[in-house]
């Protein structure tokens, strides 16, 4: 098995450290930018207290090159974006 990501790939999971407990959080998504520049928001779910893990399905990595990534909750009265990280996504030559 690869640490890389490939197009096509499904099962990958996708786990953003937001810095703090989240627990309590709300409206947990994981807002994507594309290589093209698109966007997609993830409905992400809590994990281990400071995470938000989403699990990649069919069809949700469709482009290769550097994803952006960046957490959205509501959390007491606070609704905003962590830090933006990125991953690549290699092309599947399958």
């Amino acid at each position: 098995m690869s640490d890389k990501v490939y197009v096509g790939d499904v099962g990958t999971e996708i786990i953003v450290d937001c810095g703090q407990s989240i627990v309590g959080a709300t409206a947990t998504t994981l807002e994507i930018l594309k290589p093209d520049g698109t966007t997609k928001s993830w409905t992400a779910t809590i994990y281990q207290t400071n995470y938000l893990k989403y699990t990649i399905v069919t069809d949700d990595l469709d482009i290769p090159g550097l994803w952006r990534v960046q957490a959205k909750l509501t959390l007491s009265g606070w609704t905003g974006k962590g830090e933006t990280d990125s991953f690549r996504v290699y092309p599947s030559y399958n």
